[in-house]
C-alpha cells in the first residue's frame, strides 16, 4: 500500500531543507519525516514526536543526529526496564511491596495497564537510543495512534470517530443542557474509549487486580460477532504487566482515578467505575510517551497461576447492571450503521432480547 503524503508544516519544511543542506540523500530525508522526526523547540536540535518532552528519548543533537541517520554516528543507548518474571501472584505481590513502589502506591501516583502480550513497533529510522538491535521499539500507545503496517508511519494521519457526541440527549435525558455541557467535561472520552471507539488516552488502572485481568483474559468473537473474554490456558501465558510512575504531568489517583461522572448521571457507565479506571490523555507528538514512564514490566511465566479477583461478568457488567450499557445497545438496535462500533458482549443483554 502506497503511503499518504505527509503534508509538511513550515518547522518540517525548515528541517527538509536543513537535512539537504547537509548531505543528506532525498529517500532518506523521506524516511526521517515519516518517522517522526522534526527540528526540535531548542535551537540546536531535532526532536522525536514518538517521546514529545522527554529529553534523553527526544531531544538529540544535530550534527550528532545528521550524522547518524548517514550511519557514522551510534548513540548511547538508555538503560533497559526494569523487567520481573510472575510465576503467580506472590511474585507480583513481592514487586509492589517494594517500598518506593509502597509509597507511590500510597500516593496514588503507581498505575498498572495489563496485556495479553508485549508489542513492538519498528520505524525506517529508529530511535536512537530506544530501539533494540531488531530496529524494534517497545509500543504502549493509546488505541488512536497504534497501526498494523509494517514500519510506522507519521504519513497516515489518525482520525477519532466520536460516535457518541450524536446521542447525548438519549444518553442523559434528564439534561437538556447536555450538549453544552459536554464541551467542558471528560465524560465523553471516557466512554468512547470503554465502550465504542479507540481514543487517544491510554487505558490504564490503580487496581492491580485490573491489569492481572487484562494480561490472563483474552478478547474473542463468536461466529455471531458477538464478544466474550476467555482465561488463557496454563502453559501458553505470554502476559505483561507494565507499572506506571507518570511524572510530567503527573498523574494522580486523586485527579485521574475515575470514581464519578459529570455528564452521564442517570445511566452510569459501572463498567469504567469496575475496572479502577484512569485515562491520560497524549497528543500526536507524544504518542508513545507512556514508555517513558515505565517503573517496571511483569512479565508472566507461561505457566503462571492465579485465579484473578476480577472475573468478565464483573468487568464487563450486563445491562441490567450497567444502565449507560444497556442504553447504548437499545441505540445500536435502533441505529446499527451509526453505532456499529459499540461491541456487544455476550451475555450483555442478562436475558433482556433486543
Amino acid at each position: 500500500m502506497e503511503s499518504k503524503q505527509l503534508k509538511l508544516n513550515k518547522r518540517d519544511e525548515r528541517f527538509r531543507g536543513l537535512l539537504e543542506a547537509r548531505g543528506v540523500c532525498d529517500e532518506k530525508i523521506v524516511d526521517v519525516l515519516e518517522s517522526g522526526y522534526t527540528l526540535g523547540m531548542v535551537p540546536g536540535t531535532i526532536s522525536d514526536q514518538m517521546y514529545g518532552n522527554k529529553m534523553f528519548s527526544s531531544c538529540f543533537g544535530i550534527h550528532e543526529f545528521v550524522e547518524y541517520v548517514k550511519g557514522k554516528h551510534e548513540f548511547q543507548k538508555l538503560p533497559g526496564f526494569v523487567e520481573y518474571v510472575a510465576k503467580n501472584i506472590d511474585d507480583i505481590k513481592g514487586v509492589l511491596l517494594d517500598a518506593r513502589r509502597q509509597r507511590y502506591m500510597r500516593d496514588g501516583i503507581l498505575s498498572f495497564r495489563g496485556q495479553t502480550s508485549q508489542y513492538y513497533y519498528k520505524r525506517k529510522v529508529p530511535s536512537p537510543v530506544r530501539a533494540n538491535e531488531r530496529g524494534e521499539e517497545l509500543s504502549i500507545f493509546p488505541g488512536l495512534f497504534r497501526q498494523k503496517g509494517e514500519y510506522y508511519t507519521f504519513y497516515d494521519v489518525p482520525s477519532e470517530q466520536r460516535t457518541l457526541a450524536y446521542f447525548l440527549h438519549e444518553l442523559e435525558p434528564n439534561n437538556a443542557e447536555v450538549y453544552l455541557d459536554s464541551s467542558h467535561a471528560y465524560d465523553m472520552i471516557r466512554v468512547e474509549q470503554h465502550y465504542a471507539t479507540q481514543t487517544s488516552g491510554l487505558d490504564i488502572s490503580f487496581d492491580i487486580e485490573t491489569a492481572i485481568f487484562f494480561a490472563t483474559y483474552k478478547m474473542k468473537r463468536n461466529s455471531s460477532g458477538v464478544a466474550y473474554y476467555e482465561k488463557i490456558k496454563k502453559g501458553e501465558h505470554k502476559g505483561v504487566i507494565y507499572g506506571f510512575c507518570f511524572r510530567d504531568p503527573l498523574v494522580k489517583s486523586a485527579e485521574y482515578l475515575i470514581s464519578e461522572f459529570d455528564l452521564f448521571r442517570t445511566y452510569k457507565p459501572q463498567r469504567v467505575l469496575r475496572q479502577s479506571c484512569g485515562l491520560p490523555l497524549f497528543g500526536s507528538h507524544e504518542r508513545n510517551i507512556a514508555v517513558t514512564d515505565l517503573d517496571f514490566v511483569i512479565k508472566l511465566d507461561k505457566d503462571f497461576d492465579y485465579e484473578g479477583l476480577r472475573m468478565p461478568e464483573y468487568m464487563f457488567p450486563n445491562v441490567l447492571e450497567d444502565k449507560f450499557y444497556g442504553k447504548l445497545l437499545e441505540l445500536k438496535d435502533r441505529y446499527p450503521k451509526e453505532l456499529s462500533n459499540i461491541v456487544e458482549y455476550q451475555g450483555s443483554r442478562g436475558g433482556v432480547t433486543g
